[in-house]
């Protein structure tokens, strides 16, 4: 799959997994759990946070797989002001947000639309979709928006 080739292997071997309406995530104990969702494919997506204040401070990071074997982007734990983005999508009654990691030619999209979505744009095109389970969906914490900076509407965010 290419998606995971364009990731770095990240060890979640002491990833927890938390009681609360059994949610499944690959967020390690001390970090914050901005979004997790079980996917159709089995896998599970994950955004996990730490002393993300502002969007120069902590660390935010997309992770993808199981507890065994997971990826992480970025691969390292850096700030996210250059490289994660959160966008309002909603329109009408349909309530969501997107937030997008990009690295050329890569942008991958974690949504909150119900019931719950990733997907991956390669140079515009859309190269993997999942949906999450929807009895299983964990929603974006309101914490997200003190760390990351806002984006506005891109061709990206019309999937």
């Amino acid at each position: 799959m290419v998606v995971v080739l364009s990731l770095v292997k990240y060890d979640v071997a002491n990833a927890q997994t938390q009681s609360s309406q059994d949610e499944q995530t690959l967020c390690s104990e001390g970090e914050e759990v901005y979004f997790s969702c079980p996917l159709e494919n089995g896998k599970t997506v994950s955004v996990c946070a730490k002393n993300n204040t502002a969007p120069n401070r902590g660390y935010v990071q997309y992770r993808y797989g199981s507890k065994d074997d997971a990826f992480a982007f970025p691969s390292e734990n850096t700030s996210p002001s250059k490289t994660i983005k959160i966008t309002d999508v909603s329109e009408g009654s349909i309530r969501g947000l997107h937030l997008k990691f990009s690295k050329e030619p890569y942008t991958y999209v974690v949504s909150s639309v119900s019931p719950g979505e990733v997907y991956v744009s390669k140079n515009g095109k859309i190269i993997f979709d999942q949906q999450c389970q929807a009895s299983r969906y964990k929603s974006f914490s309101n914490k997200i928006f003190d760390g990351v900076n806002e984006a506005p509407v891109t061709k990206v965010d019309m999937h």
